[in-house]
């Protein structure tokens, strides 16, 4: 983790990011999650499955990447003089 680092953005919740988030947590960094929590099947159904991530303290945006990127910039920017 950079020192001047005060967040960290978390794309996706999988498995391999969880031990990312928890160094981050432990380096004393805000943590934001962005995952829509379920995909689109083939077949145009929707498949929603449980984020198991998050922790208490963690932000979550519940949307893809790029539909999130406003929403994430707004709360990355929240208590700052940019908004």
């Amino acid at each position: 983790m950079h020192l001047d680092a005060k967040a960290l953005l978390v794309v996706g919740l999988h498995a391999d990011r969880r031990q990312v988030a928890k160094r981050a947590r432990a380096a004393g960094l805000k943590v934001f999650h962005v995952d829509p929590e379920g995909f689109r099947r083939p077949d145009g159904s929707w498949f929603e499955y449980p984020l198991e991530a998050p922790q208490t303290g963690d932000i979550v945006v519940r949307a893809t990447a790029p539909a999130a990127i406003g929403d994430v910039e707004r709360l990355l920017n929240k208590g700052t003089d940019n908004g």
